[in-house]
């Protein structure tokens, strides 16, 4: 970018220009996605103790309501970080203070409301009264998480991915630590519960902390902002709101529509991939202020842009539904013991969805950089309606498989119509046939060496499964040059 160019982009931070968000991007996004696999890597140590501690009827209990707050979280957001971001990395410091400030005070406010409706769902649905209970947990938790949510676009939007990575681990290193004593203890399902709320409150110390000379910690209850954030958020927040129920309908569904145990069996398995698609959302926010800033000023850093990230996203995609469908009956055996081994074949199932997840939260960001809510809507309201009838006739007939493939097919709909959707826009970012040919081939390749060797043993044809995926991508030029190069410079410094 010339200096002309910044001139006329006088509010907009150094580190969103050409020059230097590339490789802050890059290292800021493998930093938070080592950050999330670490976290993943620490719960591994409390969760098999949990689930089996739980058991199958307890644990799906402890992840209905999970999914519930979720839902919640997803409505009551309804797109105002990324959004937030966005008016964010083109405001003035004045500009960014108020504007994170009249943000917490929406949140705590859309919380409160979502909180009760999420309570008066549960009683409704005649829950027993530990999970209305644990809603309401959940709803304080959610509060507190709000808030710190609001802060953190201040790193985000900055591109301070380190210390945004920082706060997620001491999340993920709390909450471990949280589960293993209520473990200890001999907890009911009521005290897992409150596991939530005492993670969220140290997450939200540290992030203040890091900002706390940037903008205003205090909540600004001002309606005229609310109004104005609202009116820029509201087919966004159609959006994001279905984008965010479709995904959890399945797991609600099992809890009403299946019983105690295969909603358990559900629940593991959905666990293992909830926690592997957090890696697609992380690096694709990370990237967000770049595609946003390039949306609107530069179409052909856009298009160079979209491709790259495409690239990365299969590339990390296809290798996660290596190691899950691969892995899954080791992976469930770990987890949950014998008392879980239906849960692999769901695992395998739901890990066919893996790598359309990463095009799904990739292309996304794109279409809302360009401001495309209204095929946002229709594309996420076409999925919540498959992913009810798909949960009316396949979970009472297939029971924990059938909501699996709900899932799957939910995330494959989906990815599907989004690259539709970028081949029909403006700006030649039509997705490349043979990038996605490219890392479906190597899977598919690597997956059935993988099954050949699980006779030997699980570990090793997981190992041996992800090496050959590996060699594939890179024999065919599957990675992009980006991360190579990112690569030789972390070897040589």
């Amino acid at each position: 970018m010339s200096e002309t160019e910044v001139g006329q982009h006088p509010h907009v931070d150094e580190p969103l220009e050409a020059g230097e968000a590339g490789a802050k991007v890059i290292r800021g996004s493998g930093t938070r996605a080592a950050a999330h696999v670490t976290g993943i890597l620490v719960g591994l140590i409390s969760a098999p103790l949990v689930v089996r501690h739980l058991g199958p009827v307890g644990y799906g209990r402890f992840l209905t309501v999970t999914s519930i707050i979720y839902i919640v979280t997803g409505i009551t957001e309804g797109g105002l970080a990324n959004v937030a971001i966005r008016q964010y990395a083109t405001g003035d410091r004045a500009e960014r203070s108020a504007l994170v400030s009249s943000l917490q005070g929406l949140r705590i406010a859309l919380c409160a409301v979502g909180l009760a409706g999420a309570l008066i769902f549960g009683v409704a649905a005649g829950y027993p009264g530990v999970v209305v209970a644990g809603i309401a947990l959940g709803g304080a938790a959610l509060v507190i998480n709000s808030v710190q949510g609001a802060l953190n676009t201040t790193l985000i939007a900055g591109l301070r991915l380190p210390a945004v990575a920082g706060v997620e681990l001491l999340r993920s290193f709390s909450t471990t630590a949280v589960f293993l004593i209520l473990v200890l203890l001999g907890s009911g399902l009521l005290g897992f519960y409150f596991v939530a709320g005492a993670v969220a409150l140290p997450a939200y110390l540290a992030t203040a902390w890091l900002v706390r000379r940037e903008i205003s910690l205090v909540p600004r209850f001002d309606r005229a902002r609310w109004r104005a954030l609202l009116h820029e958020t509201a087919l966004y927040a159609a959006a994001t709101t279905l984008g965010t129920v479709y995904f959890q309908v399945a797991v609600v569904s099992m809890s009403l529509l299946s019983n105690g145990h295969e909603t358990g069996f559900y629940a593991a398995a959905f666990r293992v991939i909830d926690l592997a698609n957090g890696v697609p959302w992380i690096l694709a926010g990370s990237v967000f202020p770049v595609i946003a800033y390039a949306a609107g000023n530069d179409l052909e850093r856009l298009r160079y842009v979209v491709h790259r990230t495409t690239d990365g996203a299969v590339l990390v995609g296809g290798a996660f539904a290596v190691l899950i469908i691969t892995g899954a009956g080791f992976g469930m055996k770990v987890v949950g013991g014998s008392a879980f081994a239906d849960s692999a074949p769901v695992l395998r199932i739901l890990g066919l969805g893996v790598m359309a997840t990463f095009l799904v939260a990739a292309w996304g960001f794109v279409l809302l950089s360009q401001r495309r809510y209204r095929e946002l809507i229709a594309a996420n309201a076409a999925a919540l309606v498959l992913a009810i009838v798909l949960s009316v006739i396949l979970i009472p007939a297939f029971g924990a498989q059938g909501g699996g493939a709900t899932t799957a097919a939910l995330e494959l709909t989906l990815a599907t119509i989004y690259g539709v959707l970028l081949a029909r826009g403006e700006g030649g970012l039509r997705p490349r046939a043979l990038t996605l040919v490219r890392v479906v081939l190597a899977a598919a390749a690597a997956i059935g060496v993988g099954a050949a060797l699980l006779g030997v043993g699980a570990v090793l044809a997981t190992f041996v499964a992800a090496i050959v995926y590996l060699a594939l991508m890179w024999f065919t030029g599957g990675v992009p040059e980006e991360i190579l190069d990112a690569v030789r410079r972390r070897r040589a410094a």
